[in-house]
């Protein structure tokens, strides 16, 4: 990572691995039980200024990410059950982001309702992980951002990483 990327990518970059073994999906699920805890716990308290804080300039603010965070997690469950449902590599869903981070509710909304959504949306994200027979971690999706087809594995993953990586852009906002 180059210096200059270290307040974009706090945790690095997603790794793009592509085998784990049984115990790395198992922590996995349960980072995604775990991490809207963190969320709610970090930002359920913080007063509107905090909440209009950014990263680094021109980012979003701690209002936004929370936001962000669950717009995309509900993007990556919904390929996931595509996925899990076509007979084909499903199409993935893309929509502007930074557009969708302006808007009245991304911009303005009090976090506890994505913070809500977080918690429900990881819950059956997790619950269903637990539930996939193994083969079909191997299933796939194609990750429109990323230009690439995406494992069921790589996804909860992703999910995590995503995860863990806006958590630390809101820490630094804070700090």
């Amino acid at each position: 990572m180059q210096p200059d990327e270290s307040r974009q990518f706090p945790i690095g970059r997603w790794s793009g691995q592509t085998d784990f073994t049984a115990d790395e999906i198992r922590v996995r699920i349960q980072q995604l039980r775990d991490l809207p805890g963190q969320y709610r716990q970090l930002t359920e308290s913080l007063s509107d200024d905090e909440l209009a804080r950014t990263y680094r300039p021109g980012s979003w603010t701690v209002r936004q990410l929370v936001h962000h965070v669950a717009d995309t997690h509900q993007w990556h469950y919904f390929r996931i059950k595509h996925a899990l449902t076509l007979p084909e590599i499903a199409p993935g869903m893309f929509s502007d982001v930074n557009n969708w981070a302006k808007q009245p509710d991304g911009h303005d909304l009090p976090v506890a309702a994505s913070l809500a959504i977080l918690e429900g949306l990881h819950e059956r994200l997790a619950y269903l992980y637990e539930h996939l027979p193994e083969a079909d971690l191997q299933r796939a999706y194609y990750h429109p951002f990323r230009q690439l087809n995406v494992s069921l594995a790589q996804a909860i993953d992703m999910v995590v990483w995503h995860a863990q990586h806006h958590l630390a852009h809101i820490r630094l906002a804070l700090n």
